[in-house]
């Protein structure tokens, strides 16, 4: 079987959720560098970058991951009695990873003066803020991100489109799942068109 240096892979892996096939006979292989994810509603994406993160079962198939995984979904995924600062510690700590990027990476971000507010009173887009700083406080190698251009304002989306060219510069391995946003496709090697749980890599 074909191994991978560094990333992540799917080999004839088939998702089912709720008796339904969502994701068939999928062979999939990421590597540094951005690859793109695009597909209409419902035909996948969420649950290609899931299986890829290892958070669904196969209902076949083999899963293989280089490297530790960095999964931000539809949802910010942020413990709202917490502040965003004391959210970004957890999850760092979690990993045995070092906190000392995490103001920075919130500031950067544009949640420096709301970093100490429980995140249930924040915005949206500052809550969507505060779930991308992690891209950039913990430096894992593999980034699967879910539509991450949700409830950001212009100057949100222009940070996330340059933390995922830094991101890719820096050899790590990014995907994206989105239906929209062609301006990204200058910065992709890669893509995985889903259509009805079947994908095609090109």
């Amino acid at each position: 079987m074909r191994t991978v240096q560094s990333g992540a892979s799917l080999h004839d892996a088939t998702v089912v959720l709720d008796d339904r096939v969502i994701l068939r006979a999928v062979n999939v292989v990421v590597g540094p560098g951005l690859t793109l994810v695009r597909g209409p509603n419902g035909s996948g994406k969420t649950t290609l970058l899931r299986a890829l993160a290892g958070l669904v079962p196969l209902a076949r198939g083999d899963r293989r991951l280089a490297g530790d995984v960095l999964y931000i979904g539809h949802r910010p995924m942020l413990l709202r009695g917490l502040s965003a600062r004391e959210n970004l510690e957890f999850f760092a700590r979690f990993r045995g990873g070092d906190t000392r990027a995490i103001d920075g990476a919130l500031r950067a971000w544009g949640v420096g003066e709301d970093m100490d507010r429980p995140v249930e009173r924040l915005s949206a887009g500052e809550r969507r803020r505060a779930s991308l700083a992690r891209v950039e406080a913990e430096r894992v190698q593999v980034l699967l991100l879910d539509e991450p251009f949700a409830d950001l304002d212009e100057a949100g989306a222009v940070r996330l489109r340059q933390t995922i060219a830094r991101a890719r510069d820096d050899g790590r391995s990014v995907v994206v799942a989105t239906h929209a946003h062609p301006e990204l496709d200058d910065l992709a090697k890669a893509w995985i068109a889903l259509d009805d749980g079947d994908a095609t890599a090109a």
